[in-house]
């Protein structure tokens, strides 16, 4: 019998929307250096190879650390990761408004990473154990959406703040919304850690055994996975498809459009997971609906309304995989170690997708335009949709 969840009959909407904003200020960890790269590079007089790795090493820190986080996470308890790695973002915040000399704001960004990752480990965990099973879905696709709201907030917000107050300004305000969520957390949730899962036990399993059984247990990688390809393609489309749209009022308008369709996506993904259909299912249409759009493009090119209906579509599509993903997890998972895992898993491969999508992207629209981006997004929405494949054959 699973022992995923607890037998909880509400879900518990207030604790929900608090650890999904705790999550919002976490990505913001990544939006504030990307809103404020040119202004850093003035500041510090840096190379952009320089103020760029400033930006990247979040994600670098996830890339290497994420399967470990989700290991131990188990054993600290989610609650103390969640509300230390708060904790320490806030610092490093507060560390980064004062700006300091241009080698401690890198240190401060490797110490962000490791906050931002007990974050994305932590708390899509207790939403899970926090959530009533007929609203599971949905509140893995509210979680979801996190990344792209944060960037749609500081490109609003942020961007107010660093105009009027400098870099100094933005990190300090970040400081205090990220810090605020560690206290409200710490006097909102309950102190008692196996209301969010067990701890796991010590086995006696070496820490390099324990990743290969992590990696080889498909309930934990497959979502993660399935999210690989889709990190794959969306930072590449949304940072290349708009460059093929001739008209620049027209360009302008997807570029603010576009991120809202992919975060609606993600969120229509949670609602069908919950109420239509597997959320494996969901993987499966959402890679099909990409690679249709895919088909459609190269026949559109002179027709700048039709194309840029299709990249519409395509990044709406696209946004369900993220949603579908996330909410496979608490359907798959038999405990909360492998939601944990799983998590871990979806931060690791997530930052590796992003890591390699944008450069082979490059490569194929250099080498053969349009059609090599087409034929691209093709192979990834096959392999895709292989990976929901096994997914869906697995036995919940």
């Amino acid at each position: 019998m699973s022992t995923t969840q607890p037998n909880t009959e509400h879900t518990r909407w207030l604790e929900v929307i608090i650890l999904w904003i705790a999550g919002v200020s976490a990505a913001m960890q990544f939006a504030k250096f990307s809103l404020s790269f040119n202004e850093l590079q003035d500041y510090y007089q840096t190379s952009p190879t320089m103020t760029g790795a400033a930006i990247s090493v979040v994600g670098v820190i996830g890339l290497i650390f994420g399967v470990t986080a989700g290991m131990l996470a188990g054993r600290i308890g989610y609650r103390k990761v969640l509300i230390g790695a708060l904790s320490l973002g806030a610092v490093m915040s507060f560390i980064q408004a004062s700006l300091p000399d241009f080698q401690w704001v890198l240190v401060t960004r490797v110490l962000e990473g490791f906050s931002q990752l007990g974050v994305v480990v932590a708390a899509p965990t207790m939403i899970a154990k926090l959530s009533a099973p007929q609203h599971r879905s949905v509140t893995m696709g509210l979680w979801g959406t996190f990344f792209g709201v944060a960037f749609a907030i500081s490109g609003f917000a942020g961007k107010m703040i660093l105009e009027q107050y400098s870099i100094s300004g933005l990190y300090l305000a970040h400081g205090v919304l990220i810090g605020s969520m560690a206290i409200l957390l710490t006097l909102l949730l309950n102190r008692d850690e196996s209301r969010y899962g067990s701890a796991q036990p010590s086995d006696g399993v070496g820490y390099f055994k324990k990743l290969g059984q992590i990696y080889s247990n498909p309930r934990s990688l497959l979502p993660g996975l399935v999210f690989l390809f889709y990190t794959c393609t969306l930072v590449s489309l949304l940072t290349y498809i708009p460059h093929s749209i001739e008209s620049p009022t027209l360009r302008t308008t997807m570029q603010v459009l576009l991120p809202l369709m992919s975060t609606a996506g993600t969120f229509i993904a949670g609602t069908l997971s919950q109420y239509v259909m597997r959320p494996q299912r969901v993987a499966q249409l959402a890679y099909v609906g990409l690679a249709i759009g895919a088909l459609l493009l190269s026949q559109f090119l002179d027709t700048p309304s039709v194309f840029a209906i299709i990249i519409a579509q395509m990044i709406l599509f696209a946004g369900l995989i993220p949603g579908a993903a996330l909410s496979m997890i608490p359907k798959l998972a038999r405990d909360s170690h492998e939601q944990a895992n799983g998590y871990g898993l979806i931060a690791q491969l997530g930052n590796l997708g992003a890591t390699i999508g944008p450069p082979s992207f490059a490569t194929a629209i250099t080498l053969f335009g349009i059609y090599g981006l087409i034929g691209l997004v093709l192979i990834i929405c096959a392999l895709g949709s292989i990976f929901a494949f096994f997914a869906n054959r697995l036995k919940v």
